[in-house]
C-alpha cells in the first residue's frame, strides 16, 4: 500500500505542485484588479491566493522529498541547481523551486516591508513569481518521463489562464494611470489659474451673471395637471 502511494506522489506531486503554483500566480493577478471586483472580493481572493501559495509549498516538499528517496535527484542538488550530475531539466525545477521558497518568504513578511521605506523591495522579490512559473512549467514538460497527451493539454491551460489574468492585470494598471494622469492634468490646471471645462452639473462661471434679453416675454406660471399635486383629481 504504501508503495503505491510513493508511486502516485512520484508521478503526480510535481503537477499537484505546478497547478497550485497557477493557481496562486492567477489570484495573485487576479487581487489586483479594480475594474471588476470590490474591495471584499479582492479580500477573498488575496485569501485564495495565499491558501494556493500555501499548498503550492506542501505539493514542492513532497515532490522533492519523494524524488530523493527514489534516488532521481541528489540530495545537493534540491538546494543548489545544476549540481550532482543532474540534467538542465532537474536544475530547472531547482531554480524554480528557490524562487517558490523566496517569493513564499517575502508574502510571510509583507508587513515587515510595508511599514519600512523598501516597499519596492519587497514588489521585486515577490514578481520572483513571474520568473518561477514559466520555469517551473518547463520543468514539468522536460524532466522526467514523456509527458502524455492531456498533461500537455492541462499544461497549456494553465499557460492560458495566465496569460489571461496578465492581461486583466495589464489593463487595469492602464486603466489606473490613466486616471492619475488626467487628475494630475487637472491638478495643475487649478494650480495655474486655467478655467475648467463646464459640464451639464457644474456651468462655467464668467464672474458676471448672465444678461436678460431686452425683448423678453414673461412666461406664464405653468399649469398643474391633472394627476398632479394642485391637479384637477
Amino acid at each position: 500500500m504504501a508503495r503505491h502511494i510513493v508511486a502516485f506522489l512520484d508521478y503526480f506531486a510535481g503537477v499537484f505542485t505546478l497547478l497550485t503554483l497557477t493557481a496562486a500566480v492567477v489570484s495573485g493577478l487576479t487581487a489586483t484588479d479594480r475594474l471588476v471586483l470590490t474591495p471584499r472580493l479582492r479580500v477573498a481572493v488575496q485569501s485564495v491566493h495565499r491558501a494556493t501559495a500555501v499548498a503550492a509549498l506542501g505539493f514542492l516538499a513532497v515532490h522533492i522529498a519523494v524524488k530523493v528517496a527514489e534516488h532521481h535527484a541528489a540530495p545537493q542538488s534540491t538546494v543548489l541547481p545544476f549540481t550532482g550530475g543532474t540534467a538542465v531539466a532537474v536544475g530547472l525545477g531547482t531554480v524554480a523551486a528557490d524562487l517558490l521558497v523566496l517569493v513564499a518568504a517575502t508574502g510571510a513578511f509583507r508587513g515587515r516591508f510595508a511599514g519600512s521605506r523598501h516597499a519596492w523591495l519587497w514588489r521585486v522579490l515577490h514578481a520572483g513569481a513571474y520568473a518561477c512559473w514559466p520555469i517551473a512549467l518547463v520543468h514539468g514538460l522536460t524532466a522526467g518521463r514523456p509527458a502524455h497527451a492531456w498533461v500537455l493539454w492541462g499544461y497549456g491551460l494553465c499557460a492560458a489562464v495566465v496569460a489571461l489574468a496578465l492581461l486583466v492585470r495589464t489593463l487595469s494598471w492602464a486603466g489606473r494611470h490613466r486616471t492619475v494622469t488626467r487628475h494630475r492634468r487637472r491638478s495643475k490646471a487649478q494650480a495655474a489659474g486655467a478655467p475648467l471645462p463646464a459640464t451639464a452639473h457644474a456651468p462655467a462661471r464668467t464672474g458676471t451673471p448672465p444678461r436678460r434679453p431686452r425683448h423678453a416675454t414673461p412666461t406664464a406660471p405653468a399649469r398643474p395637471g391633472l394627476f398632479q399635486p394642485g391637479g384637477g383629481l
